[in-house]
């Protein structure tokens, strides 16, 4: 009778420990569906050099393959120095100049230091893999706008509201809940973004880093325009992703063609 006992109250703590650690697992940042969404477009408008030799580089790997690497790596604490490069945060009065960069890196810092790994010659083979797999990841983190975001709620990460009812917070909404409740697949969704036309891309094209984050920090505002439920709760639902989804979505078509303008120029 005690062995029977002991045994349930064992695999009641076995089952408390296993859901504790299902709910408490760390979020990505702008989800997995929207970096392998970049990914995928930067890839259909590689210049046929750059193809062959990121080909080289990562074994046939794809850009929408590697571009979750840099959040799956948040697992294993050796990497726990490259947190503060997936985002600035910097405050609606502050400019490039006067605003406090974090001495750890940020993601235009680290946008710069790993475009210089990819053009130098003396690199070694892991290092260039790895330097691309974070440049893909961060293109991606740096056009979505509260990764330029507030430093006093954490780019929105303590902006606690509902999500179709569900509690969530708001850069989690713009990381990846706007993309995903499209139900698509990244190959489909990607599919459906690919209507770039020239007039678009020569506008989005040949542009700085800072004017990168310059542009996320200008759409945040819109971010913060929270829908109402008539308990007059922030529970955001088809009015706010009428009024998002679009900018999202150009969003990740300029990260795309973005990002295939850069490694042209760097692996052609």
């Amino acid at each position: 009778m005690k062995s029977s006992v002991l045994l349930n109250n064992m695999l009641l703590l076995v089952s408390c420990a296993l859901f504790t650690l299902t709910f408490s697992l760390p979020a990505k940042a702008f989800g997995q569906l929207g970096h392998r969404i970049i990914g995928q477009i930067a890839q259909a408008n590689l210049s046929p050099t750059a193809q062959q030799q990121i080909n080289q580089l990562t074994d046939g790997e794809g850009l929408a393959q590697m571009s979750t690497w840099a959040d799956e790596i948040r697992s294993d604490k050796t990497w726990d120095r490259a947190a503060p490069w997936h985002y600035i945060s910097i405050e609606d009065d502050e400019t490039w100049k006067t605003v406090k960069r974090n001495p750890d890196g940020d993601i235009i810092e680290s946008l710069q230091r790993f475009e210089k790994v990819l053009a130098n010659p003396k690199a070694s083979q892991q290092e260039k893999w790895q330097a691309l797999a974070f440049f893909v990841h961060f293109v991606g983190d740096i056009h979505q706008p509260l990764h330029v975001g507030h430093s006093h709620d954490k780019g929105g990460n303590t902006v606690n509201l509902k999500w179709f009812g569900e509690q969530t917070n708001l850069h989690t909404v713009w990381d990846s809940k706007l993309i995903e409740q499209q139900q698509l697949s990244y190959t489909e969704y990607s599919d459906f973004l690919k209507r770039i036309n020239e007039q678009q891309r020569q506008k989005w094209i040949g542009q700085s880093y800072y004017q990168w984050a310059d542009e996320s920090k200008a759409l945040r505002q819109g971010a913060y325009q929270l829908e109402q439920n008539y308990q007059g709760e922030d529970d955001l639902r088809f009015n706010y992703v009428f009024t998002s989804k679009p900018i999202i979505e150009q969003r990740l078509q300029q990260a795309g063609i973005r990002l295939a303008e850069k490694l042209n120029a760097i692996f052609n």
